[in-house]
């Protein structure tokens, strides 16, 4: 059962950063908690909202649609960081949260994502459909390669 999706909804996470998140080349071992690790954890907080609050049934969730997020400060690996998600505006089933990172000295990360809910049997059905597609123009290429 799908629930209506209520502005100012919100959650709170948090996640201790661990190697697999770290940038690699600013020095030798293990440096910061990357960007797109850190945007990672946003998104799943959001999709976690959703899918905690309102998406009560195993065949809906939601996918990430757009990201505009800073990167305010680095953050050693290792640390806590508190991720918060807030539903900004429902359009249909398009949700746009305001998103926040800190690591209990300062704010790290701000901004805005997009997720879309979707209705996981035809997702995956139209996605099994463009990959057929996709996979008969690669081989048809194949064959006029030859």
């Amino acid at each position: 059962m799908i629930q209506e999706v209520k502005v100012g909804a919100w959650l709170e996470r948090r996640v201790r950063t661990n190697s697999n998140q770290t940038t690699s080349f600013l020095w030798d071992g293990e440096n910061v908690l990357s960007t797109p690790s850190m945007i990672a954890e946003m998104e799943e907080t959001c999709r976690l909202l959703l899918k905690e609050q309102f998406l009560n049934n195993a065949e809906w969730d939601s996918v990430g649609t757009l990201v505009n997020v800073v990167h305010l400060a680095a953050t050693p690996i290792g640390f806590e960081v508190l991720i918060r998600s807030k539903i900004y505006s429902v359009d249909g089933r398009r949700i746009t949260f305001d998103v926040e990172a800190s690591d209990g000295l300062e704010k790290i990360g701000s901004g805005k994502h997009q997720r879309f809910i979707i209705n996981i049997p035809k997702f995956k059905s139209k996605f099994d459909s463009k990959k057929s597609r996709m996979m008969l123009r690669s081989f048809g290429k194949t064959i006029k390669e030859a």
